[in-house]
């Protein structure tokens, strides 16, 4: 066994500092203290040993949460989630997890910045059987998580940055580059692409997919406007001015979002012109209100409750130790085209 010190940004021992000094998981320890007969003798010697030579002091308000639910604890580490297919995705997930007697807790990392080892000690004081980290930016989390890798990980958005169980993610930048491709091919030349103010995960991914389409197609992609306000009704209203401005020769105008889109199509209306005639206006999203704007808006849809659902599955596998489940059809997860009189 091991020394351990305590962490600096509490000065608590924590139930993973437990764990680590008995050899155990955090969650043999966490059955340890909440249903001893769970437990071997042995371990619970172990672990009460640990206990007693680091001085730990179960967390308070987490037992309290844990005896007021049984269910093992799933934490969901994410930034504020305003995208409307990211917010579709967490919704298919909790609800198949919850069906399967998990609880789901959901923690913004916003508001954790420079505080990740108080984020990550709060955290394993709970039942915990995994972390899902879905579209985190920040790579201190990452990187800490990953240096205490207990339990199953699964990310969602940062491939590259830790060595998860799993991964999926709604890939935005296909989405966008099959949509850039649909406005090419129905013959538009001068394309414009119109960004607000996104999470910066979603912005790189769409901005991407367009640049592609354009060069795949050898058409000039400096009809960007990307503004530091809220991707939303007003914005979109708002920035046509600009848009027409800067290149009165656009035919074609992608948004990034289909609210930013619908306000397009508001002031396309109140300037009297016409669309798709004049200009061609689509969005991104497949929002419920795209297919009922004036005129109906075309858009991508991406296959979010179907992702949801595939993580959740695949989660699930991975905490029974089922390794050679039958593979899922992955062809469903793909985003589709909604064609409308827009564009």
């Amino acid at each position: 066994m091991q020394s351990v010190k305590k962490r600096r940004s509490t000065g608590q021992i924590t139930l993973f500092d437990v764990a680590k000094y008995a050899g155990v998981g955090t969650m043999t320890v966490s059955r340890a203290l909440r249903t001893p007969g769970r437990v071997s003798d042995k371990l619970r010697k172990k672990i009460q040993i640990a206990i007693d030579v680091l001085g730990y002091k179960p967390n308070v308000a987490a037992s309290l949460l844990a005896s007021a639910s049984a269910n093992p604890v799933i934490a969901v580490i994410t930034t504020k989630i305003h995208d409307h297919s990211a917010q579709i995705l967490l919704d298919a997930l909790q609800a198949s997890l919850t069906k399967q007697g998990y609880t789901i807790l959901f923690v913004e990392s916003d508001y954790y910045y420079k505080r990740e080892s108080q984020l990550l000690d709060n955290l394993y004081n709970y039942n915990l059987e995994a972390i899902l980290l879905f579209y985190v930016e920040n790579d201190a989390i990452i990187e800490n998580i990953n240096l205490k890798k207990m339990i199953p990980i699964m990310n969602i958005g940062k491939r590259d940055d830790i060595s998860a169980d799993a991964y999926v993610g709604l890939d935005n930048s296909l989405a966008m580059y099959m949509l850039t491709e649909h406005i090419i091919k129905k013959g538009y030349q001068n394309i414009g692409l119109l960004c607000a103010s996104h999470q910066n995960f979603l912005f790189q991914q769409r901005l991407h997919g367009w640049y592609k389409a354009m060069l795949d197609y050898h058409l000039p992609t400096h009809r960007v406007i990307n503004a530091a306000l809220p991707p939303n009704f007003s914005t979109g209203s708002l920035l046509l001015s600009d848009i027409l401005l800067n290149w009165p020769e656009i035919n074609a105008l992608i948004c990034t979002t289909d609210e930013l889109a619908c306000g397009v199509l508001y002031e396309c209306q109140r300037r009297h012109i016409r669309v798709p005639h004049q200009l061609a206006v689509s969005g991104f999203g497949d929002n419920e209100f795209s297919q009922f704007s004036f005129p109906p808006l075309t858009t991508v849809s991406l296959p979010s409750e179907k992702i949801g659902e595939y993580l959740a599955s695949q989660l699930l596998n991975k905490l029974r130790g089922e390794t050679h489940c039958h593979k899922p059809d992955l062809s469903v997860l793909v985003p589709t085209l909604r064609l409308r009189t827009s564009s």
